[in-house]
């Protein structure tokens, strides 16, 4: 499964993130995964999240995660629920242990040079910083300075305009949530707008 996340990401690193949806979930996973985004992640802390994990369908080589997993006791519930990858804003040694006990790849939560440093030497696969419009893109540049082997995601007011900004820091990918989901089924069409530009901003990055 780590395997298949490394993938995905290279293939389009942008992780649309759900987050307490008020739209059609379903419809909303399959046009965003239509537009080529692999990696969708679902918040703990919003209605139902276990069972749209259980069962939204992934198209070959997209991946449906579970995010905001605070706790154990939420870790446990996603790898249920069968959770292709576990997002936690926090860094907690027992989440990640039972994401490695599972095989299930964990994008683990962390900002500061020793909380990244303590989440890599825990086993996390991928460091979520948070918030990275606040932090800016210089800040990721200069984080990878003395850490360069840190796989960092910038998370937290992320939009297709200031995207390239962040793959130019050198991060390996994006998580976005309000510059991306919709409000209303109604703007379904506007998404899908953003998930190209935002898709065209990590292909520029890489050219």
């Amino acid at each position: 499964m780590k395997h298949q996340l490394a993938e995905a990401l290279h293939a389009a690193p942008v992780i649309a993130i759900l987050r307490r949806p008020q739209i059609d979930v379903y419809a909303c996973v399959e046009m965003l995964f239509g537009r080529g985004i692999r990696l969708i992640e679902m918040t703990m802390d919003s209605a139902g999240a276990a069972d749209v994990i259980r069962s939204v369908r992934r198209p070959e080589g997209a991946m449906f995660g579970a995010g905001t997993v605070t706790h154990p006791s939420l870790a446990n519930e996603a790898v249920a629920a069968g959770a292709d990858f576990l997002v936690s804003p926090n860094f907690h040694p027992d989440v990640i242990a039972i994401s490695r006990a599972h095989g299930i790849p964990i994008f683990t939560g962390a900002m500061t040079p020793t909380e990244i440093y303590n989440a890599m030497a825990a086993g996390a696969d991928y460091i979520k910083v948070f918030p990275a419009a606040t932090l800016g893109p210089k800040y990721f540049r200069e984080i990878l300075g003395p850490l360069a082997s840190a796989r960092l995601v910038a998370t937290g007011g992320v939009t297709p305009e200031n995207a390239p900004e962040f793959f130019a820091a050198g991060v390996q990918a994006v998580g976005v949530g309000g510059a991306l989901i919709p409000k209303r089924n109604e703007d379904l069409e506007a998404c899908a707008a953003a998930a190209d530009r935002l898709l065209e901003a990590a292909r520029q990055a890489r050219s």
